[in-house]
C-alpha cells in the first residue's frame, strides 16, 4: 500500500453509522483492494478544451467559402445574443428579486444577519448583472463587426468574383501576363 493511501481513512463499511462529531478515531481494518487510492497514470496537467466558433479550418478561401464562414460567424454570435439577453433578463430579475426578499426580511424583524447576507447576495447578483450586460455588448459588437467584414469582403472582391463564374475558362496563374 502506497504511504499516500495508508494517511487516508478507511470508507466505512455497508450499514456502519458515521458521525461527523465524533472526535475520537477508530481504527479502521486493513484496507480492501476497492478502496485503495490509484493515482493517474499521465502525470501532466489536463489541457482545457477551448470551444470555437463551428467554422471549418480548411484551405478553401474562395469568395463563397469565405461568405460562407462569415455568414457562419454571424448567426453564431446572433445565438449567443439571444442567450445573453435572457441571461441578462434572468440576471436583472434575480438581483431585483434578492433585493425585494432582503427588504422582507428587514421588515419581518428577523435577524439582522440574515438581512445582510441577503442584501450581500442581492449585491453580487447585480454585478453579475452588470457583467452580462458587458458581455452582451461585446457579443453585440462582434456581430456587427463580423456584418461590416462580410459587406467590406462582398465590396471587394465581389465584382471579381462575377467576372471570373462569368467566363469558361480558368483564370491563370499569377505571374502569367508578367514577361
Amino acid at each position: 500500500m502506497s504511504e499516500q493511501a495508508s494517511n487516508l481513512p478507511a470508507a466505512p463499511g455497508p450499514g456502519a453509522a458515521v458521525s461527523p462529531a465524533s472526535t475520537t478515531a477508530v481504527q479502521a481494518p486493513a484496507a480492501a483492494p476497492e478502496t485503495t487510492v490509484v493515482p493517474r497514470q499521465d502525470s501532466r496537467p489536463r489541457r482545457r478544451v477551448r470551444r470555437r466558433v463551428p467554422v471549418v479550418g480548411d484551405s478553401d478561401h474562395s469568395f463563397e467559402a469565405v461568405q460562407h464562414k462569415l455568414q457562419v460567424v454571424i448567426e453564431a454570435m446572433a445565438a449567443a445574443n439571444g442567450h445573453l439577453e435572457g441571461l441578462d433578463r434572468r440576471k436583472r430579475a434575480t438581483a431585483t428579486e434578492a433585493s425585494n426578499l432582503a427588504s422582507g426580511i428587514a421588515d419581518a424583524e428577523l435577524d439582522e444577519v440574515f438581512v445582510e447576507m441577503t442584501q450581500e447576495v442581492a449585491t453580487a447578483e447585480g454585478e453579475a448583472a452588470k457583467a452580462v450586460r458587458a458581455m452582451l455588448r461585446a457579443a453585440q459588437l462582434a456581430e456587427k463587426s463580423a456584418i461590416e467584414v462580410k459587406r467590406a469582403h462582398a465590396r471587394h472582391y465581389g465584382a471579381l468574383h462575377r467576372v471570373r463564374k462569368g467566363r469558361k475558362w480558368r483564370t491563370p496563374k499569377p505571374g502569367f501576363f508578367r514577361r
